[in-house]
Parts: structure tokens; sequence; C-alpha cells
């Protein structure tokens, strides 16, 4: 009886071995991230006015206290921003459209040579 039993295995698992080599083997396609894509075919957009009054003032505001969390630094500045006259954005609103001049510029000639 034993012999019955072995062979009975030997076969199941000759049989389940036939069908695994019948099935055809995929590997799935990996996919860019989306940080590659952007990175790859789209330069940066031009920062805003908003974000270069808040990155001047985001340095000077962690060097000053530095153990005030991010939220609260994100709050004040968005407060100021608020408070400033017309005058007083002139400057980044000036700065931020030379930014964008000066990334159009160079998108043109990207573009001309990736062509």
């Amino acid at each position: 009886m034993e012999k019955v039993e072995v062979f009975e295995v030997v076969k199941v698992t000759e049989e389940v071995e036939s069908y695994y080599s019948q099935m055809e083997v995929t590997v799935p396609k990996k996919r860019k991230s989306k940080g590659q894509e952007d990175s790859v075919e789209k330069p940066k957009k031009p920062r805003s006015a908003y974000l270069l009054y808040y990155f001047d003032l985001h340095q000077i505001m962690q060097k000053e206290i530095p153990s005030l969390p991010q939220s609260e630094i994100n709050k004040r500045i968005s407060e100021s921003w608020k408070r400033l006259s017309v005058a007083e954005r002139g400057y980044y609103l000036e700065k931020a459209k030379s930014e964008n001049e000066g990334i159009d510029t160079v998108r043109c000639i990207l573009n001309y040579f990736w062509k």
C-alpha cells in the first residue's frame, strides 16, 4: 500500500508542475513615480509673490525663534502678508514678475533644444 500512496503523490505533483509550466509568467511593469514624471517633462512653475515673501520671512523667523512650531510660523506669515500695504507687496510682485519672465525665456530655450 505504501507504493500506491507514493505513486499517487508523484502523479499529483507531476500534474501540478505541468500545469505551472504551461502558464505564462508575467512580470508586472514598473511605473514611474509622479515626481520622476513631472521633473522630466515639465519645468517648475515660477513662484508667486506670496511664496517669495514666505521664504524670506520663514528664514528670519526660524533663526529668531527656532522652537516655534511650523503651523504657528505659517499662521504668522499669512497674517503679516495680509497686513502688508500695496507698496510693500509691490517689491514681491515685481520680483515674481521678473522670475516669471526669466523662467519663460529659459522654457523657450529648453523647448528649442529639446525638439
